[in-house]
């Protein structure tokens, strides 16, 4: 007997080549129905709500624009006020008597009657 006996029962057949199948299509899954109804409203209310709360700060800042203003105004009047009680009081010192007497005393040359008369008809 050879060292190698050969086997007649022991052999291998080739195998016929596997044909690549294309491989399955994935199922498409079906988008949901959109309801654009719904799509809309929500657009309308976000616009809305844009508007609004826009409207509600466009207030705000006309608001506090104002409230500058009046603070303002206010710090003017003050102002004035204050000016007009010295321009007031500087009026009143000009017409006090002790004043014009001194202008025409001093200033003008004139002088005080030392006595003075009065003339009343009966």
């Amino acid at each position: 007997m050879p060292a190698r006996q050969l086997r007649e029962d022991y052999y291998y057949e080739e195998q016929p080549a596997k044909v690549a199948q294309p491989a399955p299509k994935r199922a498409l899954r079906e988008r949901p129905h959109i309801n654009t109804n719904l799509r809309f409203r929500v657009g309308v209310l976000a616009v809305a709500l844009t508007l609004t709360a826009s409207i509600t700060v466009a207030r705000t800042v006309i608001n506090a624009t104002r409230g500058y203003e009046l603070v303002q105004t206010q710090n003017q009047a003050a102002q004035l006020e204050r000016e007009n009680k010295q321009l007031e009081l500087q009026i009143a010192e000009m017409r006090s008597p002790e004043r014009i007497k001194n202008i025409a005393t001093n200033d003008l040359g004139m002088s005080v009657p030392r006595d003075v008369y009065f003339a009343a008809e009966k």
